[in-house]
């Protein structure tokens, strides 16, 4: 972890260019994660293989934030592998009650990975806001851009702006190096994008339930058994990447 200090100028007074300092701390810290299986709303994107991935967050003295998160993927266009790289900024508080709030945008960058003629991209940009108290959060994403994850209606068309998901969590420690977390989460498309027989669908869900080992302040494992229900499995129809399965990841940051 470091710490910065930027400094503005604030000029003032109506009879000269009176200007003072005023100083912003920003704390920049990085991450690293090897994992068996980079699932992503409950749908593997690496064909249910390992992932390396890692990223670095810049957080303001100001509530003001920056990052940047990054993953091989394998999944988006067949055999064919690439990269994801998020980028997101945003702004977090808490309110006296101890009820904390984040807001922000973040924008899901693919690179690497093809598009068909006239097809859906894969590159996503959503805007979300997130409420917390205790151990629990919810948080919402809705997308504003029209391409969503590559991801075609039913009746043809790439747009899906509106879509939402939805992310429910509660977090219970056990000890000081050792916590539960319990993760529900509801995608909705603006859209029906698929029919099985008579049946529409339009959303899934997901959820985990994973185990938390703090090996040092900077070092972790967890394992998390991942799955989807079954209208996700209908939706996606690929068992290699909607089956439920357990997930270990080694976690450091710096």
């Amino acid at each position: 972890m470091k710490k910065l200090v930027l400094v503005a100028a604030i000029a003032a007074t109506t009879f000269g260019a009176v200007s003072t300092a005023q100083a912003v701390e920003v704390t920049t810290t990085a991450n690293a994660n090897i994992t068996t299986d980079y699932k992503f709303r409950g749908i593997s994107q690496t064909n249910a293989g390992p992932a390396f991935q890692g990223g670095f967050d810049a957080a303001f003295s100001n509530g003001f934030y920056l990052g940047n998160w990054n993953s091989n993927i394998s999944n988006l266009a067949g055999p064919s592998s690439g990269l994801e790289m998020d980028f997101y900024g945003g702004y977090a508080g808490s309110l006296a009650n101890g009820i904390g709030y984040d807001v922000g945008a973040l924008y899901y960058f693919y690179e690497g990975v093809p598009v068909a003629a006239n097809g859906p991209e894969a590159d996503t940009l959503e805007l979300y806001g997130k409420v917390s108290y205790a151990n629990a959060y919810a948080k919402l994403s809705y997308a504003v851009s029209d391409d969503y994850f590559a991801t075609t209606t039913l009746d043809g068309s790439n747009k899906l702006s509106g879509s939402t998901y939805l992310d429910l969590g509660y977090t219970l420690p056990l000890s000081d190096s050792l916590s539960l977390t319990a993760h529900y989460g509801l995608t909705t498309y603006d859209k029906d994008i698929v029919q099985v027989g008579a049946e529409r669908f339009d959303s899934y869900s997901d959820y985990s339930l994973a185990a938390t080992y703090a090996i040092s302040p900077k070092y972790s494992v967890t394992a998390a058994y991942i799955a989807v229900d079954d209208d996700g499995e209908k939706i996606f129809n690929n068992e290699q990447i909607t089956d439920g399965s357990l997930v270990v990841t080694f976690s450091a940051k710096f």
